[in-house]
């Protein structure tokens, strides 16, 4: 197991969640909760919403952690976990990638952190 290909993972994990939530709140959230089109008429769908984009980035901290932990101590690592772990953020990069044409700015990055996990246990 590659105690570095872990950290690199984990580092490029905590800054495409970091931008994800600050670039996202700018562009994304501020925009459509200060819109009163369709559902987001009701203050509980705008809630709801940032709630949900802010969430996402908590669980996605979540995993990274588990990576840089790993990484600390490589004996003790739960390789299936972070089997699981780099699948899910390899995949959702394939599928944004697929579904967006290439234009979301964030695939490449989920990409190459389940690319890096998966092949830091191989």
């Amino acid at each position: 197991m590659s105690e570095m290909l872990l950290n690199i993972a984990a580092v490029l994990g905590l800054a495409t969640l970091l931008i994800h939530s600050i670039v996202g709140e700018k562009r994304l959230i501020t925009p459509l909760v200060n819109s009163d089109d369709g559902v987001m008429e009701a203050d509980l769908a705008k809630q709801v919403v940032r709630f949900a984009w802010h969430f996402t980035s908590l669980l996605g901290l979540v995993a990274i952690y588990v990576l840089f932990k790993s990484a600390q101590n490589l004996d003790a690592a739960d390789t299936s976990l972070l089997a699981v772990i780099g699948g899910v953020f390899l995949l959702a990069g394939i599928y944004d990638a697929i579904v967006t044409r290439g234009k979301h700015i964030g695939w490449p990055f989920l990409a190459a952190i389940g690319a890096l996990t998966i092949i830091a246990i191989i």
